[in-house]
């Protein structure tokens, strides 16, 4: 049975519909024919020329990201930019680039769970919530509860070891208990508030500021997990979709690293 680029964004569409991303995105099929067959899939968090190249070594003709690669129009095409390697490349190998970014960090099983999933967290419900065409659906952030309670330093020295982090950047007390958590994949800082609304005890995100630190005034325990840190369990989202649907269609997590390194 042959199966088109259309096929798998239809299922990708079905969990993240298109209309769930926020204003300033650019999900969707950002390059290639919906009609193509689909000979294989790469997923990535994030589309660069080695990933292109990296499709091609694997006999991949879409490629499945988080982030568009292409936020906005582009007005000028500069050889030797990443945007132009990357869109030169691809299409001179058929290769369609797809990206599911805040529609899935808006899914009940999105880039949010996923996160707390794989942090230990139970009783996972939405932390903020927005509404389109007048039906309310999962905002950016998650809430979750741990088994146990625990002092702050023990349960952010777990969140290190299951993220594999070098660090954490906090700020608050480390001997506040901690039962109740909030947190957002990516840069989800303005989301605080909710956390703190909802009576969490701790919130997880990346990208914090130094003054979004003060800003808490340490009503909760705000801890900084990294942007790519806290968004790269949706690869494996990614890939369990696809295989659900087309179990046998050659799909492959990047094998390319993430080029921000820590001394």
């Amino acid at each position: 049975m042959n199966v088109s680029i259309k096929n798998i964004t239809d299922c990708l569409e079905k969990i993240a519909p298109l209309s769930w991303q926020e204003s300033y995105d650019n999900a969707g099929l950002i390059l290639g024919n919906p009609d193509m067959d689909c000979k294989g899939v790469l997923v990535c968090l994030d589309v660069m020329p080695e990933i292109v190249d990296e499709a091609i070594e694997k006999g991949c003709n879409m490629i499945l990201s988080h982030h568009p690669f292409i936020f906005s129009g582009i007005k000028k095409i500069i050889y030797n930019s990443n945007t132009d390697k990357i869109l030169r490349k691809a299409m001179k190998n058929d290769i369609a680039i797809y990206a599911s970014h805040t529609n899935m960090d808006s899914s009940s099983t999105g880039v949010n769970y996923m996160l707390a999933k794989k942090i230990g967290l139970t009783n996972i419900q939405r932390l903020q919530y927005s509404t389109i065409e007048d039906k309310a659906y999962l905002g950016c952030g998650a809430i979750g509860e741990l088994d146990e309670e625990l002092a702050g330093e023990k349960f952010l020295n777990i969140v290190k070891e299951k993220l594999s982090l070098k660090s954490i950047r906090y700020f608050g007390n480390l001997t506040k208990r901690i039962k109740k958590v909030g947190l957002c994949g990516g840069a989800g800082v303005e989301f605080v508030k909710d956390a703190i609304i909802n009576n969490c005890d701790c919130y997880l995100t990346g990208d914090i500021k130094y003054h979004n630190f003060l800003e808490t005034e340490e009503k909760i325990l705000l801890a900084d997990i990294g942007h790519f840190e806290s968004e790269q369990f949706i690869l494996q989202r990614f890939h369990e979709i696809i295989k659900e649907h087309y179990p046998t269609l050659p799909t492959f997590l990047t094998d390319y690293k993430n080029k921000v390194k820590f001394l």
